[in-house]
């Protein structure tokens, strides 16, 4: 996975709530610490009966878990869970390399099983289909809403303005890709330009150029200049 596909995917989990149930103290926290690279909501739980408790009282997207825990074990409690929510996702991690354990999470429906101690990179490989899955269940919003009432969906490449299709070049829509994959910060001129263009001459005009043609074509700024620093699309105030 290069950057550009982890700086998505991060932008896309971020909004994500998730539960994390692990009772041994140290394990918890560091887990706890690579999966906030990705998720700003993770609600913790030291054992299966009060992960059960917090998943009846709050709506979690993903769940992660660990098998044996000392008043409710993971597979004990992942039945539950899946009573109340079918379609959740639930990731276990495990020192366990039991066939007995695996069989019974796949009869579970549990979306995967890491082995302790983890590869970082396997954690991502689950997160990515993960998120796939959500995708298909509708259950991640694509949309990225903008200004005027336009939105750029991430999923289909394409503008709106409502329900409208806005028809645009090809380096338009390459633009709002990258702009949209790194919603969250700056992107400068060059990294466009590298992007846009394939040669090595750098010109800010051609930038500049094209960014006037589609304020034009849409009648709003939906891409803002930032002072010294490059471009950002415009959001909506209520993202």
């Amino acid at each position: 996975m290069d950057s550009k596909e982890l700086e998505f995917l991060i932008s896309t989990c971020k909004d994500l709530n998730v539960l994390y149930v692990e009772d041994n103290d140290e394990v918890r926290v560091q887990t706890s610490k690579i999966l906030s690279l990705y998720f700003k909501c993770i609600t913790q739980a030291i054992h299966g009966k009060e992960g059960l408790d917090k998943f009846k009282n709050n709506k979690y997207d993903i769940v992660f878990t660990d098998i044996n825990m000392s008043v409710m074990d993971g597979i004990s409690m992942i039945k539950e869970i899946k009573k109340l929510d079918s379609q959740v996702p639930v990731v276990i991690f495990s020192a366990y390399n039991n066939t007995e354990y695996f069989l019974q999470t796949i009869e579970c429906g549990v979306d995967g099983y890491i082995l302790k101690p983890f590869k970082f990179d396997e954690i991502q490989k689950i997160i990515s289909k993960i998120v796939l899955k959500l995708q298909n269940l509708n259950k991640i919003n694509t949309k990225i809403e903008l200004i005027d009432g336009f939105y750029w969906d991430k999923s289909e490449k394409i503008l709106y303005k409502k329900e409208e299709i806005i028809y645009l070049t090809k380096k338009e829509s390459i633009l709002f890709q990258l702009l949209s994959a790194f919603k969250n910060r700056v992107v400068t001129s060059e990294e466009i330009e590298i992007e846009l263009f394939d040669d090595d001459y750098s010109d800010n005009k051609r930038v500049r150029s094209l960014l006037s043609r589609l304020k034009c074509k849409v009648s709003s700024d939906l891409i803002q200049s930032v002072y010294a620093e490059g471009y950002k699309l415009n959001l909506a105030k209520e993202c």
